[in-house]
């Protein structure tokens, strides 16, 4: 079914599993944006001119449908991106679509049951969130979800206690990872929570598979992506416009003081530092719902990673060239970044986090990045 070339693709959603028909295999989109996120739902834009008339069903309705139709770019026999039709705008008449990957189907979507994790791995809460969703009449994406383990344990046994603090006792209650119909109305929050907190990282991918579109969510521990050696990226050459460096001084600190759950001197807390030959200056951050030192801590650890970096680069437009042909990075990946700028020399790796495209201009990409000394180890 893949050939050459840019084309868009339209699919029926049947919620049962299965590929669902074709509906058109030439939709005529123009404006294109498609965009590629590391743990974020991918996302597809465009507009159908009215002159396309072929849009229209049988009986007069529309062709495409909001949670009733994929969106599918496909370049050179692969699937570039794309994803649920989830909102539409008639500017006048401009039909103008928006898509979500299939990831996206999560948010807003409440848990039906209940079941609590004890000692369990979060990349099978993971999964088992997808299979709750899945299992549902209506609700089977086909989406596959990676088999990885990270080795972790997360959720204990049910255990109540109790501090002695100046304003007298304090009642805590730990316990299970939960999943309650009662409590849990967004599992698309819930995944992002459980990902940060571990964290780990997912990657929404699809492929053709002889005349079938495939899909599956890769999970990566602690990461997805590896350090591209082999790719250049250099500020007048392959990077075509100087990027902007934001220098955040109110942002920094050289130590962190992280603060749990509880009250006065029983609040649970963590520490991280980093020397430096500047002021030593401490960031105090909260969360009420980190029950351990191991959990501040390692809130205190991302948290200077990103404030001991004041420097920061956000992003990078790139031309198809040599050092990095469009399309050779992936997001997730290390790249390093060289050159000058203005003042400043930048030579820095920095972490790809989401890649866009327009097709319209041409083998451009832009790369949304973080540099990755603000990453924690």
């Amino acid at each position: 079914m893949p050939r050459g070339g840019w084309r868009y693709i339209a699919q029926r959603l049947t919620g049962d599993g299965s590929t669902g028909d074709f509906l058109d295999f030439d939709v005529p989109i123009s404006g294109v944006g498609i965009t590629d996120n590391l743990s974020g739902h991918n996302a597809l834009t465009g507009t159908i001119k009215p002159e396309f008339g072929r849009m229209l069903a049988d009986d007069g309705s529309l062709l495409l449908e909001e949670y009733g139709t994929a969106i599918w770019a496909e370049n050179g026999g692969e699937i570039r991106g794309g994803g649920i039709l989830t909102h539409s705008d008639f500017d006048g008449p401009e039909w103008k679509l928006e898509t979500t990957g299939f990831t996206g189907y999560a948010e807003g979507m409440p848990y039906t049951d209940s079941t609590f994790f004890v000692e369990a791995d979060p990349l099978d809460i993971y999964r088992h969130v997808w299979e709750h969703l899945q299992g549902k009449p209506g609700g089977d994406l086909g989406l596959e979800v990676s088999t990885l383990k990270t080795g972790l344990k997360v959720g204990v046994e049910l255990e109540q206690g109790e501090f002695d603090t100046q304003s007298g006792p304090l009642s805590f209650e730990s316990g299970p990872v939960k999943l309650t119909w009662y409590q849990t109305h967004d599992l698309g929050d819930f995944l992002t929570k459980l990902a940060s907190d571990t964290p780990f990282d997912w990657h929404e991918r699809h492929w053709w598979d002889g005349d079938v579109i495939r899909h599956k969510v890769d999970l990566g521990y602690p990461r997805i992506g590896r350090r591209r050696d082999d790719l250049r990226f250099v500020i007048g050459e392959n990077v075509s416009v100087s990027p902007s460096i934001a220098v955040a001084g109110e942002d920094y600190a050289s130590e962190v003081l992280a603060l749990g759950s509880g009250e006065g001197a029983a609040m649970v807390k963590g520490h991280s530092s980093r020397p430096t030959r500047r002021l030593r200056r401490v960031a105090v951050v909260a969360d009420s719902s980190l029950l351990t030192a191991a959990a501040t801590n390692s809130l205190a650890e991302r948290e200077i990673a990103w404030r001991a970096i004041t420097d920061s680069i956000s992003g990078i437009t790139c031309i198809d060239h040599p050092h990095a042909r469009v399309g050779s990075v992936n997001v997730g990946d290390e790249i390093f970044i060289e050159g000058r700028i203005g003042w400043r020399t930048l030579e820095t790796y920095a972490r790809v986090t989401s890649i866009s495209i327009t097709p319209d201009q041409g083998n451009v990409m832009q790369l949304a990045v973080t540099r990755s000394d603000r990453l924690v180890a």
